[in-house]
């Protein structure tokens, strides 16, 4: 349990200084900007009310599914602009942000606020690389020096690679 919440403050806290660093930031820290999924609308999963069985860990593999997922994005052996990557990113943030909305949605007592938390931090560093203009996840170009990026995106997709995993360890206990 104590690893799990390291993890995750260590996680975030990297994140937020490489955000804060390499392209400034919001007032509070978060970065912001252009959100565009790397993949078509029309091709956005729906995982409806009647297809969850229950708990978050029972979820899962129907989530996995229904966004493509399987297994963890590894991004920092492909180049920074490598679009493949992106749309594993981005299936990850999806997955990720369908998940905590669902647990909020269908547990309000915070039986899963573990579970929330870990989804939100897969979403706001998924949205961080995003941000950035790696792997061309965002429809307008990086507005970072190319030099930057390519030792900035291995980085944060690296980051992005251990919230998942943290966020699957969270809902796996769950």
């Amino acid at each position: 349990m104590i690893m799990r919440h390291s993890a995750l403050a260590l996680s975030a806290a990297v994140t937020t200084i490489l955000t804060l660093s390499a392209c400034g930031g919001g007032d509070d820290g978060e970065a912001t900007g252009d959100r565009k999924p790397a993949r078509a609308p029309s091709s956005t999963p729906s995982v409806t009310a009647s297809d969850d069985p229950g708990t978050p860990a029972e979820m899962m593999p129907l989530y996995r599914i229904a966004y493509e997922v399987n297994g963890s994005p590894m991004c920092s052996h492909v180049a920074w602009d490598d679009a493949g990557c992106g749309e594993d990113l981005t299936a990850v943030g999806e997955l990720a942000a369908a998940m905590a909305e669902k647990v909020e949605r269908d547990f309000p007592g915070g039986e899963y606020t573990e579970v929330e938390k870990s989804a939100g931090q897969v979403v706001k560093t998924v949205n961080t690389v995003r941000k950035l203009g790696c792997y061309r996840m965002s429809s307008t170009p990086p507005k970072t020096d190319a030099a930057k990026l390519r030792e900035l995106c291995p980085s944060l997709s690296t980051l992005a690679s251990l919230s998942w995993l943290n966020f699957e360890t969270t809902v796996s206990s769950a």
